[in-house]
């Protein structure tokens, strides 16, 4: 379980990050992103579940949704989350508010109770970690 404070620091740390990688990807890209920055592919050459995130996040970006969703479905996730919780733990300190970090145990708890959505979930990334893999990412 993660404190509020930890949470909020996490989230903006991960939002920091990313957006710094985005912005070198789409800046540097040429209409295609070609390095390679996940350490699972670099150390074992295989892709990560999450392998093409990044270029699917550019993609949405340039409007190139279906293209986005060729790369790897996981970026609309991962876009919807780079808005979301930022703005979420930005509100929350401006208003003096915990919400984010309430849902966060929440969710939590509720994950706890009903393990077969966690299990579904492991489902999914496993399986788009087969689809990475087979489409040679």
């Amino acid at each position: 379980m993660l404190t509020k404070t930890r949470l909020y620091t996490l989230v903006m740390a991960l939002a920091v990050a990313s957006y710094g990688l985005l912005s070198y990807f789409y800046h540097n890209s040429n209409g295609r992103i070609s390095a390679q920055v996940c350490p699972i592919n670099r150390l074992a050459g295989i892709p990560c579940p999450s392998c093409g995130s990044a270029r699917s996040i550019v993609l949405i970006m340039e409007g190139n949704l279906h293209g986005a969703a060729l790369t790897n479905p996981f970026g609309y996730f991962a876009a919807f989350l780079l808005i979301a919780l930022p703005a979420w733990v930005a509100l929350d300190l401006v208003r003096k508010h915990d919400s984010l970090h309430r849902s966060y145990l929440i969710a939590e708890a509720w994950l706890k109770q009903h393990k077969w959505v966690a299990a579904l979930l492991v489902v999914l990334i496993l399986a788009n970690w087969a689809w990475n893999i087979t489409k040679g990412l």
